[in-house]
């Protein structure tokens, strides 16, 4: 059996680090097999999907290394490799039909109202069960026609059984992967405007690919049997599922942007070269079997063995990857270290020239005007961190108002990181608590560059970005909050 994986992300933001790990997984398992590995693109969220989340998704890929066999850019013998093209050609309809005509699935002509109702329903009456109800399961077939040639709107539902028990053994876990079908809803396939779920479509592709493994983070587990049962209905041979752990953040909660930068390009523009980070995402999960930390993609591939992989959530941790960082950078010769150094620089200078313009007399001023903007942490002294008119107490109050009201805006997906979204934030701040601009610009400008002089305000906070000014208010709150 030749190893056919596949990497298959949806472009609806910046391309994430978790996909990053399972693609590196994936391409690792290839081509250690001598297999092939496959990019598609599901779009099938046309809402939230874009073109240039797709290119950046590419553009990321490609700059850590990870090389595809077949993929939207290069083509290949069994694409198209983008979910929405497949939609155009009636690939999904054709088997959700077939679905239907075994049995095995049902129209299901419930409104948003009526979902809505049956939840609050079961909640209120404090239902083991949190679902659609199958209302439509043995509805009459030939009503079922008659509406639907009426125009009325409709989605298609597995139907999926109600009793007895799901189990698969998964090659990394000890114990099998079991639910009970009772406890499994009738899953949408194919939605009212005829598009399909990524249940149905994921399952479809994934046959017509001829994917022999699948590898994927341990979020789908609660699926698998979804996609098992539908992959058996629709008579395909089945791939082998494979579930890794989820990224974690240090403290072991499941890795976010809150936390963690999760912007695969966020790492490329802060300078971090792809062998390093492609090494740090090979020891998530995996160890060197000499227990090395420094290797490259060579020895990655020599060393690989998907069933030393841990299914425990790996942790990651930005000190071991800058650590990293250091051994790969000084590795270098004189020559790729000087390049290096002016790609970082090249790259930010568009964005901090304007800032920096004003206030510059040589070239070489760079090098102190914007070392606020490359510096993990600041140390601000502590009597310029603290206002004319406030004590350390109110400057730690307006601190954490500020913080708190930043965390909930991304949180919320309310708050992009530009200036003038973070002005009229903290403005909206100023009016609530009666603050005037001189106290509460100050604290910021200090807590954030630790300096009381530095280009506009906003501006230079969203060039710092939002991971290096959380913590710096954070580390801020705290050092006053020490003061007594």
């Amino acid at each position: 059996m030749t190893v056919r994986v596949r990497i298959a992300p949806s472009p609806t933001g910046d391309p994430h680090v978790g996909t990053a790990y399972i693609a590196m997984l994936n391409w690792c398992f290839a081509r250690s097999q001598g297999g092939s590995f496959v990019l598609r693109l599901e779009d099938t969220d046309q809402t939230r999907c874009s073109d240039a989340s797709a290119q950046a998704i590419l553009d990321a890929l490609r700059w850590l290394g990870l090389d595809w066999d077949e993929g939207p850019d290069i083509g290949g013998k069994r694409g198209p490799y983008v979910q929405s093209q497949r939609q155009a050609q009636g690939i999904y309809a054709q088997y959700a039909q077939q679905l239907v005509d075994q049995g095995d699935a049902y129209p299901c002509f419930c409104t948003s109202a009526e979902l809505t109702a049956m939840r609050e329903q079961q909640i209120a009456s404090k239902s083991s069960f949190i679902g659609y109800d199958g209302r439509y399961r043995d509805y009459d077939p030939e009503q079922a026609r008659q509406r639907i040639a009426n125009g009325e709107p409709y989605v298609i539902r597995m139907k999926a059984p109600q009793v007895g028990v799901f189990s698969y053994r998964d090659r990394l876990r000890k114990d099998s992967v079991e639910k009970r079908w009772e406890e499994i809803d009738d899953q949408v396939l194919l939605k009212a405007d005829g598009w399909p779920t990524y249940h149905l479509a994921a399952v479809v592709d994934d046959a017509l690919m001829g994917i022999t493994h699948v590898i994927r983070a341990e979020e789908w587990l609660g699926s698998l049997p979804k996609h098992i049962w539908l992959g058996e209905r629709l008579g395909f041979a089945l791939p082998e599922y494979i579930h890794v752990g989820l990224l974690r953040n240090p403290d072991k909660s499941k890795i976010s942007k809150r936390k963690n930068p999760t912007n695969l390009l966020w790492y490329k523009q802060q300078g971090f070269l792809p062998q390093a980070l492609l090494n740090f995402l090979a020891l998530l999960g995996h160890s060197h079997p000499q227990e090395r930390e420094y290797f490259d993609r060579d020895e990655l591939l020599r060393i690989f063995d998907l069933d030393r992989l841990s299914v425990g959530g790996p942790v990651f941790d930005r000190v071991k990857l800058t650590h990293l960082q250091g051994l790969w950078l000084r590795d270098f010769s004189d020559a790729d270290l000087k390049a290096e150094m002016h790609r970082c620089l090249d790259e930010r200078l568009d964005e901090l020239l304007p800032l920096l313009r004003p206030r510059m007399t040589f070239g070489g001023d760079v090098t102190w005007l914007a070392d606020f903007v490359f510096s993990d942490n600041v140390e601000p002294h502590l009597e310029t961190l603290i206002p004319k008119g406030w004590d350390a107490a109110a400057t730690a109050q307006a601190l954490e108002h500020i913080q708190a009201a930043f965390n909930k805006g991304i949180k919320k997906d309310a708050l992009a990181w530009e200036a003038d979204s973070l002005e009229s934030c903290v403005r909206g701040l100023m009016e609530t608590h009666g603050w005037k601009p001189k106290q509460c610009f100050s604290a910021l400008r200090v807590a954030v560059t630790g300096r009381n002089q530095s280009p506009p305000l906003f501006d230079t906070m969203a060039v710092v970005g939002q991971h290096r000014v959380l913590p710096r208010l954070a580390q801020a709150i705290e050092r006053l909050k020490r003061v007594r």
